[in-house]
């Protein structure tokens, strides 16, 4: 479910004292009224861009990393300046969500779990990375165990979406090391597992060889049969040994668990982690009031 759905979920059962089920009956009876008739083309291809906007706003808390004290920081990010500086265009937006309550402790916490996710998958032998939609996301940069390891970063996204990230690297001076591949992807593609395994393939990608999938930040823009399209892919095409790290709401997956829905699609493990228990681990004193509405998890073939 599309994460501003899932948002007037959440208001309808505040409001009404509704279940969820029935704040979602409610929620989506007034989605498919409103939604008749289909986007046509352009306006996909608008919010398209309006979603890749929203990696400026990720890029500006990582950038605010880098000015705490060494001693404080959850993570080291010397490119997310350089994204940050170009969101121009997209300041009004990007302020809106660096306004809401808990928002850049949240990208704080998840981009150092998927960091620690992300070293313990190379620790386990793993040597190919790949960024499921990878907006501004530097790990293949800024990761030296990554460089250390000899793995390979693919990092997936739509054209455009890749072509900005370049000129933003180019103009900063900084070259991109031949273990970083960028692999332009249609999501909306006819046969999603097959036309992906053959674009990460075209990128030197082994399929069933086991990866390091990273999946940060997309549940929420994607609906339940996507969701479940991109497991299946991920577990299909990475193999035996292959991890999961993904964030997802409290709400993402409706009323299954993320261990339900990553079983199902072939991974044979899941460990969720709720926004406190993420706090506790990552940050001082008692979590924010808001941490609830985030959770994180790593899934295994």
């Amino acid at each position: 479910m599309p994460s501003h759905l899932k948002d007037r979920v959440r208001a309808r059962m505040q409001k009404t004292g509704e279940s969820y089920q029935q704040a979602l009956r409610h929620v989506r009876a007034d989605h498919d009224e409103a939604s008749a008739s289909k986007p046509d083309s352009r306006e996909r291809v608008a919010r398209s861009r309006t979603i890749a906007d929203t990696a400026f706003s990720i890029a500006v808390v990582r950038a605010e990393e880098e000015q705490r004290p060494a001693a404080e920081r959850l993570f080291d990010d010397p490119y997310a300046s350089f994204f940050a500086a170009t969101g121009a265009h997209a300041a009004e937006s990007t302020q809106r969500f660096l306004d809401i309550p808990f928002f850049r402790d949240g990208v704080r916490m998840r981009t150092r779990y998927i960091d620690d996710a992300v070293r313990e998958g190379l620790k386990a032998g793993l040597d190919q990375v790949v960024l499921l939609g990878a907006g501004f996301d530097a790990r293949g940069l800024r990761m030296p165990e990554i460089a250390a390891c000899r793995a390979s970063v693919y990092e997936v996204d739509t054209a455009e979406q890749l072509a900005r990230k370049r000129k933003v690297l180019v103009a900063a001076g900084v070259k991109m090391p031949s273990r970083v591949r960028h692999v332009p992807f249609d999501f909306d593609a006819p046969d999603f597992g097959g036309a992906l395994t053959s674009a990460l393939e075209e990128k030197g990608f082994r399929p069933g060889a086991g990866a390091v999938f990273v999946w940060e930040g997309v549940i929420g823009y994607i609906d339940d049969s996507e969701i479940d399209q991109s497991l299946r892919f991920m577990a299909s095409a990475g193999g035996p040994r292959s991890r999961l790290a993904f964030t997802f709401a409290q709400v993402g997956f409706e009323t299954d668990t993320a261990t339900d829905r990553t079983r199902r699609a072939g991974f044979g493990s899941c460990e969720e982690m709720a926004g406190g228990a993420l706090w506790r681990r990552y940050l001082p004193g008692e979590p924010h009031e808001n941490a609830w509405v985030m959770r994180v998890a790593t899934a295994i073939v």
